[in-house]
């Protein structure tokens, strides 16, 4: 027996003039895996300018929850993320402009979802062709920095030039030197921790969406974040204090490919636009003699600082380091995922529509590798046209992981992953479906019971020698109360060794699972979750129970009068 993996491309067509390409067929295509032509098993061509979406299904009942998609198109879907803690609060607030001015003349019948993303991932708007339902979770997006910006994009947050001249002058280098030391390293700490909160939220965001059929456009408006660091003021400066900082040096090129990795196997293209508009640095602008931070930079563009350097030449240097730090990200997420990368611009709402006009014609090729050694190495793709002048882009490869590398992993991290879907604040899962329901406590049975039915299809059986189809399932919920405090966390696992009849019946029907809670009286949040410990894949919904107090029957004492 041979594990193997369907590969999907989803490739984007264009002539010379950028126009769709919709006439090509499967035999116009060629696919190469590490030079190794690859037979491709799969092929269609969608045009979403032709397609109809299928209406939203009515919302579940309170007691009654299902985690599959409410809204479901036969055309690619269109997710707009808001980076809140990788943009600074003027960029934000024209960013916002820019997207109400794109929602104004949104295509009727295209589905977006907004997404919003600060100190975590949240989900603003599902998908929706209401242009009014966009707006409004449009407006309701604060235009601050986050936490992490405010030290992040300093470049000297305590030391303003002027003071650092003072120090000088009196002696005090050594003082000098630790208050510098401090601020690097107190910027270096912030980057790294933003940049890592930004890729596991993109992580997190792939497999949220990657129970949704078909391509996603991943709109991701922001100022972005490097994909190396090391700090501008490290780089520009020899002194004892910049050489004890270079150990805070970071290369996060492999844990960006692993990213794009997550969001190519999802379906998603990447579509970044950069949100810092052309002409808008402080340090080029002639009404401004300030730094990043507001420092003064001197009574003329030559102020000079500590150590003699021009204020004004080092906020530039950092501007355009930034800047192309952050364009090389975009590149590589955008490459990578077979979408396009947006920057140099002031029309935002322009090319919002664009990256969405982009990924709306495309053909999506799939083949199952020819080399069926799952090693984890990085395997690079080539997808070539017989006509020539057309340009195509789709995923540049993919990581050759074990389809089933997920039972293999400890179960610390496999606690981890699971936990962190649980969270009540946490975008909903949708790869494992399921419904459930809630039976809520009553005076003859005083405990809430959850029963789960979940989508077979989505599970992975194996037939073992024994003739059994062998499944393995946990099934669990995690309480919170009505203002988010978790209570417990619960769960089981469910291991199916299925006859063959048996499993014909699951097959048609669901596959059952269930848990009962013992809680206290008040109102609570359940967030309840399922995942197959083959494959790794999760569902999640939220869920609310109400607790009622105990009867007077059940508290009364003999000498009271009953009904």
């Amino acid at each position: 027996r041979v594990t193997t993996r369907l590969i999907v491309l989803d490739v984007v067509a264009t002539d010379h003039k950028g126009q769709p390409v919709k006439d090509l067929t499967e035999a116009d295509f060629t696919v190469a895996e590490e030079t190794q032509p690859q037979k491709v098993r799969v092929f269609s061509f969608q045009d979403s300018s032709q397609l109809v979406p299928e209406p939203a299904k009515p919302p579940a009942s309170a007691s009654r929850i299902t985690n599959a998609p409410a809204y479901k198109s036969n055309g690619p879907l269109n997710v707009i993320l808001l980076d809140g803690l990788n943009t600074n609060a003027k960029d934000l607030i024209y960013a916002k402009i820019e997207m109400l001015k794109m929602l104004e003349k949104l295509p009727a019948g295209d589905p977006v979802a907004i997404y919003a993303l600060g100190t975590r991932l949240r989900l603003l708007q599902d998908f929706t062709t209401d242009p009014s339902l966009l707006k409004q979770a449009v407006h309701g997006i604060k235009s601050k920095n986050a936490p992490a910006i405010d030290a992040s994009t300093q470049s000297e947050p305590f030391l303003d030039a002027a003071t650092a001249s003072a120090m000088n002058e009196l002696g005090l280098q050594s003082m000098l030197q630790q208050t510098r030391a401090f601020q690097l390293d107190t910027t270096a700490y912030q980057t790294d921790y933003r940049i890592q909160l930004t890729l596991s939220s993109l992580k997190g965001l792939a497999r949220h969406l990657s129970g949704l059929p078909g391509r996603k456009n991943l709109i991701w408006i922001s100022d972005a974040f490097p994909s190396y660091l090391y700090p501008a003021q490290v780089a520009a400066d020899n002194s004892n204090t910049a050489l004890q900082m270079r150990g805070w040096e970071h290369d996060y090129s492999a844990e960006i490919q692993r990213v794009t990795d997550a969001l190519a196997n999802s379906h998603i293209a990447v579509y970044p636009v950069d949100a810092r508009t052309v002409g808008s640095s402080d340090p080029y602008s002639s009404l401004s003699n300030t730094d990043s931070q507001g420092n003064y930079l001197g009574r003329s563009s030559t102020g000079r600082g500590a150590g003699g350097r021009s204020q004004t030449a080092s906020e530039i240097n950092r501007s355009v380091t930034d800047s192309l730090d952050s364009h090389s990200t975009m590149n590589t997420l955008a490459d990578s995922t077979g979408g396009r990368a947006f920057y140099n611009t002031n029309d935002i709402s322009g090319v919002i529509r664009e990256g969405m006009r982009d990924g709306s014609v495309y053909y999506t090729l799939g083949y199952y590798p020819e080399n069926k050694i799952w090693d984890g190495k990085y395997r690079r793709i080539a997808v070539k046209v017989n006509r020539p002048g057309i340009k195509l882009r789709f995923r540049q490869g993919y990581y050759a992981s074990d389809p089933l590398g997920y039972s293999r992993l400890t179960d610390t991290q496999r606690a981890v992953d699971f936990g962190q879907a649980l969270n009540a604040d946490s975008p909903v899962f949708s790869a494992l479906q399921f419904q459930a329901v809630v039976v809520p406590p009553s005076t003859a049975d005083p405990k809430a019971h959850l029963n789960f039915g979940i989508d077979p299809h989505t599970i992975t059986f194996d037939l073992s020698p024994d003739g059994l189809q062998h499944a393995s399932i946990d099934c669990a919920v995690r309480v919170f109360t009505k203002k988010g405090e978790p209570q417990r966390l619960q769960g089981n696992t469910f291991n199916a060794a299925l006859k063959p009849e048996q499993y014909q019946m699951v097959m048609q029907k669901f596959f059952p699972c269930s848990q009962t809670l013992d809680l206290q009286p008040g109102e609570y949040t359940l967030r309840l979750g399922v995942r197959d410990n083959r494959t790794g894949l999760i569902g999640t919904a939220n869920a609310a129970v109400t607790v009622p107090p105990p009867s007077v029957a059940t508290t009364g004492t003999p000498s009271e009068k009953k009904p």
